[in-house]
């Protein structure tokens, strides 16, 4: 996944802004996010996508959730 757009980091959890193109979802800065994405930094350096399509709080909640693994 390309390093563009914003992303924040909880509990080592990356939120990544997103928004859709008529193909696909791209990076996207905060403030043209439609959508955020959370993912896990692998020790290979590759992204899994954990959960998708979440408002900014809705992912911060997520990723402080007690349980959450990563």
């Amino acid at each position: 996944m390309p390093q563009k757009g914003f992303t924040a980091i909880i509990n080592k959890l990356h939120i990544h802004a997103m928004r859709r193109t008529a193909i696909c979802d791209v990076p996207a800065i905060k403030s043209e996010a439609q959508f955020f994405h959370v993912y896990r930094r692998e020790q290979s350096g590759d992204f899994t996508l954990i959960e998708g399509h979440l408002s900014f709080d809705s992912a911060a909640d997520f990723c402080l959730a007690h349980g959450t693994l990563h």
